[in-house]
């Protein structure tokens, strides 16, 4: 338990990440049709909130909190590449909504999302 805490205080930016993550995912799964667009290309953005891309979040973000429980720093970096590839689509989906006239402040989550996550990768405890 000593060590899960030293762990938490030296790289709680990651734990945050995958904490983040897996409640996204899930809020998705929670309420599907939560980003229902009409616009033109209403298909890109709706897609998003389907279990096809909400399970992998939510997985994705579950397996980062585990294995950063157990103190298994390989599974950081891939992690982290995932976290960033899915921050930047939901990034780009919640501005092309705010583009189309549904206006949200969540692009600005989003996009401070995938700065920390950069941050983290470049200058994170890599001993996690």
């Amino acid at each position: 338990m000593k060590d899960l805490i030293q762990r938490i205080r030296t790289d709680w930016q990651f734990l945050i990440v995958a904490v983040t993550t897996a409640a996204v995912g899930l809020n998705f799964l929670a309420h599907p049709g939560l980003l229902d667009d009409h616009s033109a290309y209403a298909f890109i953005v709706s897609v998003l909130d389907d279990a096809v891309f909400s399970v992998p979040i939510s997985v994705g973000g579950i397996i980062g909190i585990m294995t950063f429980i157990i103190g298994w720093a390989p599974a950081r970096i891939p992690l982290l590449v995932f976290y960033q590839f899915v921050w930047i689509i939901l990034f780009f989906a919640y501005i092309w909504r705010t583009f189309n006239g549904y206006p949200n402040s969540t692009w600005i989550m989003a996009l401070a999302i995938n700065v920390m996550i950069f941050l983290v990768a470049l200058w994170g405890d890599v001993d996690g």
